[in-house]
């Protein structure tokens, strides 16, 4: 499932210039998430880092489609001791979004949601030990699939060039842990921000 979404995100930047240049916009965009694993005794809350870029399409004047390739640090610290669970992800989100105001308006709230998969990069210790099963096998999953929600603004700098700002909650809908005795699911509020410039000429 990773393969095919990543083959379809590429095929859209690929062929970009064969979409109306009024309506997609591309640009890089960098984040801090903070997050934790959902049923798993005894943890704390994780900061973390994203970073990667992220693809508009308006598919009219207050509805648009968005994609973002993330690099996302999640996981969680623990509260008996230093150590921490750092997982680090490929996020690929494909969200469904809802612009307020009119299009030519400078300041445009927005609210947005969808779904997303991730492909596990690495889990680590704080010490950069990977974290492992009691079999001596990795404790993680390689593939998370969840959801996304979330609000925020788009802040026009200058003519089609916006400032983008995300704030949204992610929680898996999958155990990310090949665990049998409980199921754990990341939990994630993540902050975003970017700048989207336009593609092809007006």
């Amino acid at each position: 499932m990773l393969k095919k979404t990543t083959i379809l995100f590429a095929l859209l930047f690929i062929n970009a210039k064969i979409i109306s240049a009024q309506t997609l916009s591309i640009g890089p965009m960098v984040g801090l998430n903070v997050s934790t694993l959902t049923a798993a005794p005894n943890t704390k809350s994780l900061l973390g880092v994203s970073i990667g870029g992220f693809a508009n399409y308006s598919v009219n004047e207050h509805v648009g489609i968005g994609a973002k390739v993330m690099y996302s640090q999640l996981g969680s610290a623990y509260t008996f001791n230093e150590d921490i669970n750092r997982l680090h992800y490929l996020q690929i989100p494909l969200t469904l979004i809802y612009f307020f105001g009119d299009a030519g308006n400078q300041f445009r709230p927005k609210i947005f949601a969808g779904p997303y998969v991730g492909a596990l990069l690495r889990a680590n210790h704080k010490s950069g030990d990977e974290v492992l099963g009691t079999n001596g096998q990795p404790y993680y999953n390689k593939t998370d699939i969840g959801g996304l929600v979330g609000a925020g603004f788009n802040y026009r700098i200058q003519s089609r060039t916006w400032l983008n700002v995300d704030a949204g909650f992610g929680k898996s809908f999958t155990d990310v842990t090949k665990t049998n005795d409980n199921v754990y699911h990341n939990l994630a509020f993540s902050l975003n921000v970017g700048i989207s410039f336009p593609v092809g000429n007006d």
